[in-house]
C-alpha cells in the first residue's frame, strides 16, 4: 500500500470508528431490529469507502451517512410493505405481534408536552438540524435546545431503556465490503459497455456501403462512449439526487412585475446552503409558480429545487443541448414562499426519482 493510500485509508478509520456507533443507533431508532440497523450502517460506510476520495471533501461527511443510512432503511422499509402486501393477498390470518419497546417508546412520547415531543421527533428522528428544527416549529434556538433536554430527560425517566450495545467490526472488512461492491460494478459496465460497442460494430458492418467494414478508431466514436443500457442516438443524463443542497447552483429570475423579489429568493436560497449563481428579470409568467430550465447534467438538482416549491403549477422545461450544471429558476406570479425543510422531504418522497426525458438514458 502506497503512503497515499496508506493515509486514505487511515483516515477513513477514523471517521468510521468515530461514527459507527452512532449511525447504527439513528438507524435502530427508525427500525427497532439490531441486527438489520448493523448491516444498514456497514453497508452506508462500504460505499462511503468506495468513493472515500469524494466523501472526504464533503463539508459534512457525516451527514452523507446519514442520508444514505436513511435511504437504504427507507428501501428497506419498501420491501417489507411489498412483502407484507403480498401476505395479505395471500389471506394469512396471523399477524406478528408490536414490539413491547416500540409501544412503550410511543406512549411515553404522547405523554410529552407537544412542543417537546416535536422537537424530539424532528431532531433524532426527521434528522434535523436544532436549527432546522427552530425554523419548523417557529421557535429560538435555545428554546428548542430547553426541550430536547427536557424531554430526553423525560423518556429516560419513564422507559428506563438501555442503550443498546454496538461493536463495530474491524474497518478492513468494511474496506473489503466497499471494494467488493467496486468490482462488481466494474464488472457489469464492462460487460455492458462490451455490448454496447459489438452493437455499434454490428450495425456499421451492416450498414456499410462497401465490402469492407468500417470499423471507427477505438476511443473516437460517440455510441461506444454510451453508458450500459442506452442506444445511439440517446443522451444520458444525471438522474443522482444532491447530498447537500450546497451542490445545486441556481440562477434566479424575476417572472413577475413586483420589484426585487429575484433578489430576495436568490436571498433566501442561500439561507438554505442553495449556490446562487445570475440573478435578473425574465419574461413574465403570471399564471405559475416558477419556471425550471435544466439540462443533462442536473436533473437531480432540479428535482430537490421542484421539491422546495412544494406547490403547483411548476413548469419543467429540460434542454438537451445544456451542457452547464446550473438551473434557471423563473419566479412566477404564483409563487408564495419556499417549504421548510420538512415539507421538501416529504415532497421528495412524494415526487419519487427523477424520471427519463424523451430522447435520453441514464448514465
Amino acid at each position: 500500500m502506497t503512503t497515499t493510500a496508506s493515509t486514505r485509508a487511515a483516515d477513513f478509520e477514523g471517521f468510521y470508528q468515530a461514527h459507527f456507533t452512532g449511525t447504527v443507533l439513528l438507524v435502530y431508532s427508525f427500525t427497532a431490529d439490531m441486527q438489520a440497523a448493523q448491516d444498514v450502517a456497514q453497508e452506508a460506510f462500504a460505499r462511503a469507502w468506495q468513493r472515500w476520495h469524494q466523501v472526504s471533501d464533503y463539508h459534512d461527511p457525516l451527514a452523507w451517512i446519514r442520508r444514505v443510512s436513511i435511504n437504504l432503511t427507507n428501501s428497506r422499509w419498501r420491501r417489507l410493505r411489498t412483502a407484507r402486501s403480498y401476505l395479505e393477498r395471500q389471506r394469512e390470518e396471523h399477524a406478528a405481534e408490536v414490539s413491547p419497546d416500540h409501544v412503550a417508546v410511543v406512549a411515553a412520547l404522547r405523554r410529552l408536552p407537544k412542543n417537546q415531543r416535536s422537537a424530539l421527533v424532528l431532531h433524532y428522528l426527521a434528522d434535523l438540524s436544532v436549527e432546522d428544527v427552530a425554523q419548523h416549529l417557529d421557535a429560538p434556538v435555545g428554546t428548542v435546545k430547553s426541550w430536547l433536554h427536557r424531554g430526553r430527560s423525560a423518556l429516560a425517566g419513564t422507559l428506563m431503556l438501555e442503550t443498546p450495545e454496538v461493536t463495530a467490526p474491524p474497518a478492513q472488512e468494511i474496506r473489503d465490503r466497499g471494494q467488493a461492491r467496486r468490482r462488481v460494478q466494474l464488472a457489469a459496465v464492462t460487460a455492458g459497455a462490451a455490448v454496447v460497442v459489438a452493437f455499434v460494430l454490428a450495425v456499421l458492418t451492416v450498414t456499410a456501403p462497401s465490402a469492407t467494414p468500417v470499423v471507427p478508431a477505438l476511443g473516437t466514436s460517440p455510441s461506444a462512449a454510451l453508458p450500459p443500457g442506452c442506444l445511439p442516438g440517446q443522451i444520458p443524463v444525471d438522474l443522482t439526487l444532491p447530498v447537500s443542497e450546497s451542490q445545486v447552483l441556481v440562477n434566479v429570475f424575476n417572472g413577475t412585475k413586483t420589484a426585487d423579489l429575484a433578489v430576495n429568493v436568490a436571498a433566501d436560497l442561500r439561507n438554505r446552503k442553495i449556490t446562487i449563481g445570475t440573478v435578473g428579470d425574465e419574461t413574465e409568467y403570471r399564471d405559475l409558480v416558477a419556471v425550471l430550465r435544466y439540462g443533462p447534467e442536473s436533473l437531480g438538482e432540479a428535482q430537490l429545487l421542484r421539491a422546495y416549491l412544494v406547490v403547483e403549477p411548476v413548469k419543467l422545461e429540460f434542454d438537451p443541448q445544456r451542457t452547464t450544471a446550473d438551473i434557471d429558476l423563473v419566479v412566477g406570479g404564483q409563487f408564495k414562499q419556499f417549504g421548510s425543510p420538512t415539507e421538501m422531504r416529504q415532497k421528495i418522497a412524494q415526487l419519487g426519482q427523477p424520471t427519463l426525458p424523451p430522447g435520453t438514458c441514464k448514465r
